[in-house]
């Protein structure tokens, strides 16, 4: 289809344009569902153009979720850098970060994306896995081993597991698919609950 503009744009603009129609698309349709014409279509562009910037559907979503997850990995990770720094402060902003920039989102469409169909798309999957999931844990290991060291958790063999960490923030996503519908889910509520059963109160007593 012929472009809306025929200016040229700023390239990282244009990629943004794109970026922005195909989260709309797999949000609307789902990833299998979504063909690069529907993403040119949104962004007012014709299919070609997306594919200068993207070679194929697979890395439009891989660079989707990379900008997303990304920015939330490099500002804990920073947090890191600073041993003072305890630990349920490092997992609270996490959590911070993942309710502000994912769950109240369309984001959030995302990770639901992977969850349902990311075993139809092995690339998909093992690039998240490799780039965020295993980023993500080994620095929940770094912070929840200190945090066992220092006598902040109730139970020190969660450093073992760092996965517990992530779960209730999954967990949001999961019930605002599925079941938010029938009953509300207060996410914020959630996460502080689960801050108080991962760590001692401040003053050790349990």
């Amino acid at each position: 289809m012929p472009e809306k503009k025929r200016e040229r744009r700023d390239p990282e603009l244009r990629r943004a344009e794109i970026l922005k129609a195909a989260l709309a698309c797999f949000a609307e349709r789902g990833f299998a569902a979504t063909r690069m014409e529907d993403v040119a279509t949104r962004a007012g562009i014709a299919k070609g153009t997306v594919y200068l910037h993207f070679p194929d559907k697979e890395r439009l979503f891989i660079e989707l979720v990379s900008g997303i997850a990304s920015p939330i990995l490099g500002e804990v990770g920073g947090m890191i850098q600073n041993e003072t720094i305890p630990a349920r402060t490092v997992v609270s902003m996490f959590y911070s970060l993942f309710k502000r920039e994912v769950l109240e989102t369309e984001r959030r469409h995302m990770l639901r994306l992977i969850l349902a169909e990311g075993p139809m798309f092995p690339v998909v999957t093992e690039f998240y896995y490799r780039e965020i999931i295993t980023k993500g844990l080994a620095i929940l290991r770094v912070v929840l081993g200190r945090a066992a060291a220092r006598g902040e958790l109730r139970n020190p063999a969660v450093a073992q597991v760092p996965q517990l960490v992530m779960a209730p923030a999954l967990m949001t996503v999961v019930w605002a698919t599925l079941f938010e519908g029938y009953e509300h889910l207060d996410a914020q509520k959630l996460l502080d609950t689960f801050l108080n059963t991962l760590f001692v109160p401040e003053g050790g007593a349990k």
